[in-house]
């Protein structure tokens, strides 16, 4: 492998330190790199990233410099170019950049030589329907929230798994998450963890004003819609859904979100063998 794209968060690589140290490695060992920076943008919670048209046509892999946030946001913008990812984390050790900044060198040599394996991590997709129609689509490699904003106010809703009731809930929301994303929110919420391997999909409620409100672990194969219902006597307060916590959708009573695996992957550089045990007791320490 000799072509990459080193993609970095400028928040927190923001002289380039970590990026040029990075780069000098590759191409000290005869690889070819584009690099590239983002940042985010305050006004509207969206981001600059690399649009896919500016990578190159031989790039091999991409290295992504940052948090676990920065490889969610980098890893979906080039999904369709169906490269490999691996991650170099600066800041807190997460849980999908797992290449220490200590020992990049040796690991980024690894993975020139050809000494990695990747990993199949699973995406789900979302979509609302408002009125019968489709009025947003995204995707998520962690987790598609039903949250409330700003009230402190239950939300009212309801569930289907394959178009058939299960279950109605006044909570502050509901965590339908995958595998990957089972360490995040999910786990925050009280939710089961999963071995980021497995075709399962989560769904966790938040806070939910019941005696008997768990988690709920469903085969990769099923359809979740989240019905948002009205409340008599409320004051009107926004419902809202995100996906992987990125700009946050604003909902309407009666909006249906559908939820199910998506068709596409995300590619992960392994260049360690550490068991999902031995992973899972490295991060919570």
């Amino acid at each position: 492998m000799r072509n990459f794209l080193v993609v970095a968060n400028r928040t927190k690589d923001p002289d380039g330190i970590h990026s040029r140290r990075v780069i000098n490695i590759l191409e000290k060992n005869g690889c070819v790199c584009t690099a590239h920076l983002y940042t985010q943008e305050n006004n509207t919670g969206g981001y600059f990233l690399v649009n896919p048209k500016d990578v190159p046509k031989e790039t091999e892999a991409i290295l992504v410099l940052g948090g676990d946030g920065t490889f969610l946001h980098v890893s979906k913008d080039l999904l369709d170019l169906k490269l490999p990812v691996a991650g170099i984390y600066f800041g807190t050790l997460g849980f999908l950049t797992e290449i220490e900044p200590e020992k990049f060198e040796e690991d980024l040599k690894l993975i020139i030589s050809g000494k990695y394996h990747t990993e199949e991590r699973m995406l789900i997709e979302g979509e609302i329907f408002r009125d019968g129609a489709s009025v947003y689509k995204d995707i998520a490699l962690n987790d598609i929230v039903l949250n409330r904003s700003s009230t402190l106010s239950l939300i009212r809703f309801t569930v289907s798994v394959n178009g058939e009731f299960l279950n109605g809930y006044s909570a502050d929301g509901m965590i339908v998450s995958t595998p990957t994303g089972s360490t995040g929110y999910n786990l925050s919420a009280g939710g089961p963890v999963a071995a980021p391997s497995a075709q399962i999909i989560l769904a966790t409620p938040i806070c939910a004003h019941t005696l008997n409100s768990r988690s709920i672990v469903f085969t990769a194969d099923v359809e979740i819609s989240l019905k948002v219902e009205p409340k008599a006597n409320e004051r009107q307060q926004k419902k809202i859904v995100s996906f992987d916590g990125e700009r946050d959708i604003v909902l309407e009573d009666g909006d249906i979100i559908k939820i199910k695996k998506a068709d596409k992957s995300v590619r992960l550089i392994k260049t360690k063998d550490l068991s999902f045990i031995e992973h899972i007791s490295k991060n919570m320490r």
